[in-house]
């Protein structure tokens, strides 16, 4: 979405031009030291400082405006704006709600502090003031919108529909009704909530098909939540078949094709290998990624163009990525002129890490950039996009059959995914009392994210709960508090009095986060959908990884390390042999040990394994289109 206009005043006898701009300002100056107590001198003062960018000068001038005459609004909701230009949030959500206190009715206000708020994570305040923009201006739609996609972050997705509507019924473009009805609820109330929301969203998908409304803007209009789909554990190529056909049929544009694969000529020496993903910097694609890109950074027959799909953060590990790449762009926000940008790499061979992670790669994907594209296991499922040709996966993974599973050619991989680097020991590596945990308790970990946390793993924690009674089930609050709020909830409606000892931590940096991996006695996988990243990581520390394989990759790439270690002991077979070897792990020390020090043992097998990468380098520089 864009972002609300600075809601500036101009001074009407303000000169313009590059050249007039000082002596401007130089008079509005001296007028403030010839009447020094004077606030309408410093509130002009402030405005033209602000015209000039001036800002630090403009915030100087506003507060003693302010200050001189503290029941005028007008000056405060400058001090606001530039203090928000310059990045100081808290100071500026300050201002905005001292001015909103003089001048409730000002709507533009009211907007800018809910987006400062929003940014913040303070969700129920930012929805408050969205409303208030909207009541005061009732005929303005981006309020509604703004609301909704606040509702939709939250897991509120009734209440996210009502807002994207109003939002539409006020003039709004018609694609934003994909956004109020193609949603699904991050933490489900149940299986049945599960069930239900599913067969809604696939009754919209087929209401939309007869009838797509026109698209200009598919990232703004249409981004949704879709990514969730894929943690009901079903088969999700129908689901995403239906929702490319629906995107590239209401919104034409999608399809673009690049001149250079319009005739695709011989494949190009050096070969051109270029990477599309929003996730390449400390994160777990980029973790995943950088042992790929060393391989073929020291290769001379190909060159590596990286495309991030959004700025990244600045850490060593994007740093590092980028210096493994032989060009480096930061797409632009416009999709066309994205796809243009990729387009004059004249790309033989495009990847996409994580199609399905961030709407950006998504509706990129979507058009056809180089005249081989390629998607991977960074969200494991199908893309069910008829541009991207294949599926690179690891074979240990798949189930038999699982061709059925992809719209594209499943590429089947040796060794593990990506060949994962073997994270060192937290340093310190921290204590029990330290994250406020009893030294006496049985910890058991469940690492991931909450809207992992399938309504079918509640009978399973309900029983370790019941059969270790020094047991604690530990997890840490989701992106949104929220979320954590939402399963509470249902653990207390599932679980009943054992679930007091379901004890939710802030979320932690790194460290802090191997540190409890560290400290816990058992890892508890999700599933349906398991983990990847947590595993190796859990593992690395020592700490037995319980996991229950599913029907598709997603589910299975911790058995797929498991059986690549050696060590089945923790695979169970079903939800109730989960909870068994979980219990028994917890409270039979010499159990725990034996399967710890197998573990320990065989544990270099699953790092830096280069089988994966190489049959993944091997396709980058070989990889021609299907049926060619």
């Amino acid at each position: 979405m864009v972002s609300a206009a600075p809601m500036v005043t101009v001074y009407a006898m303000m000169p313009s031009g590059e050249n007039q701009k000082e002596p401007g300002l130089a008079h509005l100056r001296a007028q403030t030291e010839a009447t020094p107590d004077d606030p309408k001198a410093w509130h002009h003062l402030g405005q033209a400082s602000e015209i000039s960018n001036l800002l630090e000068d403009a915030v100087r001038a506003f507060a003693r405006a302010a200050q001189l005459d503290p029941e005028w609004p007008t000056p405060c909701f400058g001090l606001a704006r530039t203090l928000a230009r310059l990045n100081q949030d808290a100071a500026a959500i300050i201002a905005y709600r001292t001015a909103l206190a003089l001048a409730p009715e000002q709507a533009e206000a009211h907007f800018a502090l809910a987006r400062l708020l929003e940014k913040r994570g303070a969700a129920s305040d930012a929805v408050a003031h969205f409303s208030a923009a909207a009541l005061h201006k009732p005929d303005w739609p981006k309020p509604h919108l703004y609301k909704g996609s606040v509702h939709e972050a939250r897991g509120e997705y009734t209440e996210a529909q009502l807002a994207y509507e109003r939002g539409v019924a006020l003039g709004a473009p018609s694609g934003f009704a994909l956004r109020a009805r193609l949603q699904v609820p991050i933490i489900p109330a149940g299986a049945a909530s599960y069930a239900h929301a599913r067969e809604v969203y696939e009754e919209e998908l087929d209401r939309f098909l007869a009838a797509p409304p026109g698209v200009n803007d598919p990232i703004r209009e249409a981004g949704g939540n879709r990514f969730f789909l894929a943690y009901h554990g079903l088969d999700d190529r129908p689901l995403q078949e239906k929702l490319a056909r629906l995107m590239r049929t209401a919104c034409p544009t999608l399809s673009w094709t690049a001149p250079h694969c319009i005739e695709p000529g011989p494949v190009t020496v050096p070969r051109r290998v270029g990477i599309a993903s929003r996730f390449l910097h400390d994160h777990s694609i980029g973790r995943l990624m950088i042992g790929l890109l060393a391989r073929l950074n020291a290769r001379s027959d190909c060159r590596v163009h990286l495309f991030h799909a959004t700025n990244p953060q600045d850490d060593a590990l994007r740093r590092e990525i980028e210096d493994l790449a032989d060009t480096v762009a930061v797409l632009p926000g416009d999709l066309q002129t994205a796809r243009e940008t990729i387009a004059a790499a004249s790309l033989d061979i495009l990847f996409y890490p994580d199609i399905g992670m961030d709407p950006v790669t998504y509706f990129l994907a979507q058009a056809r950039l180089a005249p081989v594209q390629a998607a991977t296991w960074g969200h494991p499922v199908t893309t069910g996009i008829p541009t991207i040709d294949y599926y690179l996966s690891c074979d240990a993974a798949e189930p038999e059959g699982a061709e059925a599973h992809y719209t594209e050619h499943l590429v089947r991989l040796g060794g593990l995914p990506f060949s994962y680097r073997r994270p060192a020991q937290p340093d310190p590596l921290g204590t029990r009392t330290s994250f406020g945990l009893p030294e006496e308790a049985t910890i058991y970990f469940l690492a991931q994210n909450l809207f992992k946390i399938h309504p079918n793993m509640d009978a399973p924690l309900a029983a370790i709960l019941r059969r270790d009674p020094a047991g604690i089930i530990l997890l840490l609050e989701g992106q949104d508090r929220n979320w954590g709020a939402q399963l509470r909830q249902r653990f207390e409606e599932t679980i009943g009095a054992n679930a007091a000892r379901i004890r939710f931590l802030p979320r932690q940096p790194h460290d802090g986060y191997m540190q409890l991996l560290t400290l816990s006695d058992v890892s508890l996988d999700s599933f349906p959908f398991c983990g990847g990243n947590t595993t190796y990581q859990a593992l690395a520390m020592g700490t037995p990884v319980v996991t229950l394989p599913g029907d598709y990759l997603r589910g299975r790439l911790s058995l797929a390390i498991y059986r690549h270690l050696g060590v089945m002991d923790c695979v169970a077979g079903d939800a109730e042999e989960f909870a068994d070897i979980a219990v028994r792990l917890g409270i039979e020390s010499a159990f725990r040990n034996d399967v710890v020090g197998r573990i320990r043992d065989n544990c270099d097998k699953i790092f830096d394994d280069p089988i994966f990468l190489e049959d993944a380098e091997r396709f980058l520089l070989h990889a021609t289109p299907p049926g060619l």
